[in-house]
């Protein structure tokens, strides 16, 4: 009964991690900043390099530092090259 449970855990994991990948390629583009998907109390999370550094400062993740958290990071989002259309 574990490896049941065990597989479900994953692929609702593995579920969270295409989502938030997929939130920060938008909000790379969308922002023009450098998003990363972190593991942060179990669970996959989208948040900016800013964020990362503000979360740092207020002593939010001991130890940690910016280089290491792209080190330690799922995914790097960074913004693309295309030019965006004036609206």
């Amino acid at each position: 009964m574990q490896r049941i449970s065990d597989f479900f855990r994953a692929i609702l994991f593995d579920w969270r991690k295409k989502r938030a990948i997929r939130q920060a390629r938008r909000s790379a583009d969308l922002y023009r900043k450098k998003f990363l998907v972190l593991v942060w109390q179990g669970r996959p999370v989208c948040v900016s390099m800013q964020g990362v550094k503000k979360l740092i400062r207020q002593k939010k993740f001991p130890g940690l530092t910016a280089e290491k958290a792209r080190e330690i990071a799922l995914f790097e989002a960074s913004p693309s090259n295309t030019s965006r259309p004036c609206s």
